[in-house]
């Protein structure tokens, strides 16, 4: 089936007369002021040099262009690994689709790319007579540009005046979510429905550039139900009829004719005419805030309302916690979160899931924590997370030693220091960086069992890497007077899996 799609997207570049250049890779652009005037590539070969262009398409999935156009980009940082899954799909006769998810790549480093695709390569089983040539991942560098996507625009179903797709999935976020609202919501298996802008594939800045696909600006959380094939297909042609318009008229991609372009994409299937020339529906009114907050003891109903102007929910919210009845129950009281903090104990948690991960990657003991430290309540939620603490073992689940992690650097108390340790030094927690010298002949554990879709996947290696890290950096950055923060993190700075490294590197400020 891909090959069958290759071949038709390639038949059709040769009747529309495009080139296509196997092997190209683009490293520069050039502009004037804030115009793109081309792109430095080079070829097999060696040679380099400049394609001039009216207008750029970046469908790299990096956000390449616009990284080096100066744009304002995001993807690894120093707060938290988060990352939703890799994999290097087997092609195996007989099978026309192919799923996996195996790992975490950073695709703005070369060599974590070969070596992720070497040591897939390397764990093959002799079911597979050859491999996909592109690394399959799901999450990349975004830029962050005209317009952003946020996770409420995308659950709100936010309307916009210039739509230029609606893109449909459901949540299958291949691993852990960030978003404040999944701390708490769970969105489960349902699809939605987005309203894709025209404006979160323009550059804030810089004219003559489109950026698609992976790369758009949206945020990670939001990237699940925008990332589908399908959708991103018509994004492919929205933006090649916007680029082609903007070089006719002679105009930059910002300053074409909305309505006229939503007419062509109406035409084409793409969108429906209704949505063309739709209002914002944002920001909502102070009635819908106040609608929202009284559905929130309807497990958390209004949630995503609230998160979407969160200065002006906050006094509301306040107001309404101080004049809530005390029969009633309260579920964003601190006070109750509090209570309920320490009378439970630790519930189910969660182990890194990627293939198949829908909902929420947290328990409600984890959210209540991760809630105390987002709200910096050391008076008594320290004493509270350090009873949490005591009571974890080697055998509970990674999503606790990630809520542990993320209250006590949100509280910044350093007398987590000491805790933290004695959980990093637990039996079994330490240990999990690669070395150098491990090559690509170390296992992954997903081809172990090999099935059609390729389900066996590398969940333990990720949950095991995932603890030791947030425990390492939490104890780096909260005083690590015995160094082990520190020398858990060089570890993993050396880690020939170059997303663990450059992760490690930023949080000891070498990136």
């Amino acid at each position: 089936y891909g090959v069958a799609k290759a071949e038709w997207f390639r038949a059709e570049c040769r009747k529309a007369g495009a080139e296509v250049w196997f092997g190209a890779m683009a490293v520069d652009v050039r502009k004037e002021g804030d115009r793109l005037m081309g792109v430095v590539c080079v070829m097999p070969d060696g040679q380099r040099g400049i394609v001039r262009a009216k207008v750029a398409i970046d469908a790299t999935g990096n956000a390449d262009l616009a990284a080096f156009a100066g744009e304002r980009t995001e993807f690894i940082n120093g707060d938290e690994l988060s990352l939703q899954g890799v994999g290097s799909t087997p092609k195996v006769l007989g099978a026309s689709y192919q799923n996996t998810d195996s790992g975490f790549v950073d695709d703005t480093d070369a060599a974590d790319l070969a070596f992720f695709s070497l040591r897939a390569r390397s764990n093959f089983g002799d079911y597979a007579w050859d491999q996909s040539q592109v690394v399959n991942s799901r999450e990349r560098r975004r830029m962050h540009g005209a317009f952003y996507v946020t996770v409420q625009d995308a659950m709100n179903g936010r309307t916009y005046p210039d739509i230029m797709g609606i893109t449909y999935s459901n949540f299958d976020t291949h691993g852990q979510t960030v978003d404040e609202q999944f701390f708490i919501e769970d969105p489960g298996h349902k699809g939605t429905k987005v309203y894709l802008p025209y404006r979160c594939i323009l550059p804030e800045k810089t004219d003559g550039l489109l950026v698609i696909g992976l790369g758009m600006s949206a945020h990670r959380d939001a990237m699940p139900i925008l990332r589908m094939q399908p959708d991103v297909q018509n994004q492919g042609y929205a933006a090649g009829l916007a680029a082609a318009t903007a070089a006719k008229e002679g105009i930059a991609p910002r300053r074409i004719d909305i309505a006229a372009f939503q007419r062509e994409l109406v035409a084409m299937d793409i969108i429906p005419a209704e949505v063309a020339g739709m209002k914002d529906n944002f920001p909502l009114s102070d009635s819908e805030l106040d609608a929202a907050i009284g559905t929130l003891p309807d497990n958390y109903k209004g949630l995503s309302i609230l998160l979407t102007d969160r200065e002006r929910a906050r006094p509301r919210l306040a107001a309404a916690y101080r004049n809530a009845k005390s029969s009633e129950a309260d579920p964003i009281a601190y006070a109750h979160v509090l209570a309920l903090l320490d009378a439970m104990d630790w519930d189910k948690g969660w182990n890194y899931k990627g293939m198949d991960q829908f909902g929420r990657s947290v328990s409600w003991a984890d959210s209540y924590l991760i809630a105390l430290g987002r709200a910096h309540a050391v008076a008594d939620g320290f004493e509270a997370a350090v009873r949490k603490a005591k009571a974890l073992g080697p055998d509970n689940s990674y999503s606790h030693f990630r809520a542990l992690a993320l209250a006590f650097e949100g509280m910044g108390d350093r007398r987590a220091a000491p805790v933290l340790k004695s959980l990093l030094e637990l039996p079994g927690v330490g240990g999990h960086a690669l070395n150098a010298a491990d090559g690509p002949t170390a296992r992954i554990p997903c081809y172990e069992r090999f099935t059609t879709r390729n389900l066996g996947i590398g969940d333990k290696e990720r949950s095991d890497c995932l603890r030791e890290l947030c425990l390492a950096r939490a104890l780096y950055r909260l005083g690590d007077a015995s160094g082990l923060g520190e020398k858990t993190l060089r570890a993993y700075a050396a880690d020939p899996r170059r997303a663990y490294a450059n992760h490690a590197r930023l949080v000891l400020g070498e990136r």
